[in-house]
């Protein structure tokens, strides 16, 4: 019945640990086994979801950044890409820099911040295990606008991070002023920006399309805000037990945590 199965990352297929579990990877092979397609849609830039995906042996186009970008997994190709416009990043720098709050670019297939901490820190020190073609290109600069302002590769995303999250809220709804792009959450002490129409729905109905896969074929599995537009799309939506409630209210089915393998519970209902 089903020919595709999406699967978001952070708090999804990775336990609190950011880990995949033995189980998870054996169901996930399981599924492709018998032919279903299965694809990583993530927040993550390519490099760092794409590590995940090889341990799990998927061939197929990786959705990054929110459905920015679409990738092949081997070649590397863009399939699909989305990209902000320098304009509406300049606006959202200095929407930042007046809060004095931590944020990071992705141009290409580079990070760009100008503090190490929280997800560049992570990424920062992940490296140190990684081999080269595995690693996160991370660039630490005093100087972001110039950056921009001189980039030729383009910009997929923004992602702005704090602790404090009254903070959060004030510069959120400030970017939400910009009518040209789109505002996502992936976790409760951020917000992503994207070019305006990038969403994982958008990005998993242009790859579904290639594949000749119809809407109804398709499970979408999530837990956060920038899963919504995909739980909605697919034919059956799945939402994990430590989900967002809004992503649980529209999802077709609720399955086990991120930490009790509800990836797995999930493709053993519908496969088996």
């Amino acid at each position: 019945m089903y020919k595709l199965i999406a699967i978001d990352l952070d708090g999804t297929l990775l336990n609190s640990n950011k880990q995949i579990s033995q189980k998870n990877i054996t169901y996930i092979k399981y599924a492709i086994d018998r032919g279903i397609k299965v694809i990583i849609c993530s927040g993550r830039i390519f490099a760092g979801a794409r590590i995940f995906a090889k341990q799990m042996s998927i061939a197929e186009p990786l959705i990054a950044c929110n459905g920015a970008i679409i990738k092949d997994m081997n070649s590397e190709e863009v399939l699909y890409y989305n990209s902000m416009n320098i304009g509406d990043c300049l606006n959202v720098i200095d929407m930042c820099h007046a809060e004095n709050v931590y944020f990071h670019i992705y141009i290409g297939d580079t990070m760009y911040t100008e503090k190490l901490e929280f997800s560049s820190l992570f990424y920062w020190n992940k490296n140190k295990e990684l081999s080269e073609d595995e690693k996160v290109d991370i660039k630490l600069v005093g100087n972001i606008e110039r950056i921009v302002e001189n980039c030729k590769a383009p910009v997929s995303k923004f992602v702005v991070i704090s602790e404090d999250l009254k903070q959060l809220k004030r510069i959120r709804e400030k970017v939400c002023t910009l009518d040209t792009i789109e505002v996502v959450s992936s976790n409760y002490n951020n917000f992503e920006v994207m070019n305006n129409g990038v969403n994982k729905a958008n990005a998993l109905k242009f790859l579904a399309g290639k594949m000749g896969i119809k809407r109804e074929e398709i499970v979408a599995i999530g837990d956060n805000e920038n899963d919504y537009s995909m739980i909605e799309y697919a034919g059956f939506g799945v939402a994990m037990e430590n989900a967002e409630e809004k992503i649980k209210s529209i999802a077709d089915f609720i399955t086990l945590s991120n930490d009790q393998d509800g990836v797995a519970h999930i493709i053993k209902k519908i496969v088996l």
